[in-house]
């Protein structure tokens, strides 16, 4: 009798370290902000991380610094290579507090592929949208009010517009995917593979920009030859060209299409760098990028978790 006693002592003592791993284990991953949706008795887990403060102002700040890199660099053909960088110091610099979205469409697409709780999908977006917003409110003020964003063509849709930023954010959010699911990749080296994936979707979807702007531009052209209108005939306040010619390319985010915008006809021309008073510069936010970067970054993050299972099933 007392050897039994003796080994039930044992045995209980030898399974209480374990136990209290499993607690550990179980404490860290729920606390992960990353980890996908846990379950508890049936029920998706809505509790919410004890540093929501810090994730919404680590977004908001990241955001806010990628939306002023994004408006300077417009200008320039590097462009993709100074928001692919910016983007890699930023996660360098926020990755651990909030994973470093600063992307409506990147919390979309880790939420799709079960990577990111449902609750916190709209604190994520309220914060990403808040940093692009400080942006214009900055620049609104050190321009002295010259630097405004109007709305008037969020409803406007272009299908050449929509394919190109879904193609480019798909192509993005697949390069991310692959990334962040590699074990054997330091954070540093993540960092720049997710900002190069950047910069190769910005890259995919300026190829697409050609092809749509040159497209709508010719059948603007033939139609007005066949309807022989004279382009000084244009009614007050109506634009010259089609809309794809003002969009300067794809964002891949709407946040920072909220404070990029298209083009004016004193711009197009030439003959000024900056809208003229009687001038409106409509944001790039709208309907048609909103829906095409969601989607895009969900088909390109599932995409690459198909063949990836599909490569382990091989």
């Amino acid at each position: 009798m007392a050897t039994k006693k003796t080994t039930k002592k044992v045995t209980t003592a030898k399974s209480a370290p374990k136990k209290a791993a499993a607690k550990a284990t179980e404490t860290t991953v729920t606390r992960n902000v990353s980890a996908p949706a846990l379950r508890k008795k049936g029920r998706i887990d809505t509790s919410l991380p004890g540093n929501l403060i810090n994730i919404i102002l680590a977004e908001a700040i990241g955001t806010f610094v990628l939306t002023l890199v994004a408006i300077s660099a417009a200008s320039y053909f590097v462009l993709p290579l100074y928001v692919g960088i910016t983007l890699a110091i930023i996660i360098m610099a926020i990755g651990g507090i909030s994973g470093a979205h600063i992307n409506p469409a990147v919390t979309f697409g880790l939420w799709s592929m079960r990577k990111l709780k449902t609750v916190l999908v709209p604190f994520y977006w309220a914060a990403q949208f808040l940093g692009a917003m400080a942006a214009v409110v900055l620049l609104g003020a050190l321009s002295g009010g010259a630097f405004a964003v109007h709305f008037d063509q969020f409803l406007g849709f272009s299908w050449g517009i929509f394919a190109m930023e879904l193609v480019g954010t798909a192509v993005f959010i697949f390069g991310l995917a692959a990334v962040i699911n590699r074990a054997d990749i330091k954070q540093t080296g993540k960092a720049f593979g997710i900002g190069m994936s950047l910069t190769i979707g910005l890259v995919a979807s300026g190829a697409l920009f050609s092809y749509v702007q040159s497209n709508a531009l010719a059948k603007h052209q033939e139609k007005q030859a066949s309807v022989q209108t004279d382009t000084a005939e244009v009614k007050e306040g109506e634009r010259t060209y089609p809309r794809e010619v003002y969009v300067g390319g794809a964002t891949l985010n709407p946040a920072v299409a909220l404070a990029v915008t298209e083009k004016t006809d004193s711009q197009l021309q030439g003959s000024s760098a900056t809208p003229q008073k009687d001038e409106k510069a409509y944001t790039r936010l709208s309907l048609e990028v909103i829906a095409a970067t969601l989607i895009g970054a969900a088909l390109g993050g599932n995409l690459f978790l198909l063949v990836n299972y599909r490569s382990r099933q091989s």
